[in-house]
């Protein structure tokens, strides 16, 4: 007779991934300068600045968000640097519903997660001149 046994519950750091972090529970919307129906009315992306020398925080959000790019300058979301980093969330067929329309659902979670992270000030439509 097989006998059932079962593993030991999972701690955090054991190595387990468990998946995405869960959605943000309220949307922090006074760090953004814009609402989810005009998310993509901009040139292309989002920005805000994270602290450049912080590497574990880049790596969550690079969790919460893979597509992020990193910028040199201070952009619209003017980052002080070198301390901070300049960072583009894209704005492209996959995050929005059409061209200058709404964010999709999960661009609007992905974007509310990385503005609830006390690190961030602000986030900003990017805008070319």
């Amino acid at each position: 007779m097989a006998s059932c046994t079962s593993a030991p519950p999972s701690t955090p750091g054991d190595g387990v991934v468990e998946g995405p972090p869960p959605p943000a529970p309220t949307c922090p919307t006074q760090k953004l300068a814009f609402t989810r129906e005009t998310g993509c009315v901009n040139d292309g992306s989002l920005e805000f600045c994270l602290p450049s020398d912080d590497a574990a925080l880049l790596a969550r959000v690079r969790g919460i968000a893979p597509a992020i790019q990193a910028g040199s300058s201070r952009g619209r979301a003017r980052c002080d640097v070198p301390a901070e980093t300049l960072y583009f969330f894209p704005t492209g067929d996959a995050e929005c519903t059409a061209r200058h329309g709404a964010l999709e659902d999960a661009a609007w979670d992905q974007v509310c997660r990385i503005a609830a992270l006390p690190e961030v000030r602000e986030i900003v439509p990017t805008w070319y001149e």
